[in-house]
């Protein structure tokens, strides 16, 4: 069982490792506390994204630490003959190409399935999270972000592709 309390100071003591020493973990940080990182971040997927298996859009963020972007926002669509767990394997994907680069999630967010609507939204939240202070853009992925600058501007970007 994932102790939230515990789970969020690992993940703080691992993120401000990683940001005093951007290109390798600091020589204190714990395997433990990036295991902890890690669950709390799964547990904050399947918190927001409730039910994740349920057909549907939706717009992901997935915060990193390491040598490596610090977020990537994308879109995943799970059609009603995708197989079970689909949603969740998709994000294990981007998970394990990170950690091929030596980058480790830490955060995470995705939004409830939605039936339509989601690709003008992704369009609108890359274009508002590019347009964030020192964000230096690669596609979906961004370096220098901070993850909740980030989930704001993607719940804003939410908002008015709902206005129009």
């Amino acid at each position: 069982m994932l102790n939230d309390l515990d789970a969020q100071a690992a993940r703080r003591r691992v993120t401000d490792a990683y940001a005093d020493h951007e290109w390798a973990p600091h020589p204190h940080t714990e395997a433990e506390d990036l295991r902890l990182a890690k669950a709390l971040a799964w547990a904050d997927l399947e918190r927001t994204g409730t039910p994740l298996d349920a057909p549907g859009q939706r717009i992901y963020l997935l915060g990193f630490v390491g040598p490596g972007p610090d977020l990537k926002l994308g879109m995943v669509t799970r059609t009603p003959s995708s197989r079970e767990g689909y949603v969740k394997a998709y994000i294990r994907t981007h998970e394990r190409r990170a950690l091929a680069y030596g980058c480790f999630l830490v955060r995470a967010w995705i939004s409830r399935p939605l039936r339509t609507g989601v690709g003008d939204w992704e369009k609108r939240a890359l274009n508002a999270v590019g347009a964030l202070e020192g964000a230096d853009r690669y596609g979906e992925y961004f370096y220098d972000v901070d993850f909740d600058a980030a989930l704001e501007m993607a719940q804003a970007a939410r908002r008015r592709s709902l206005a129009g």
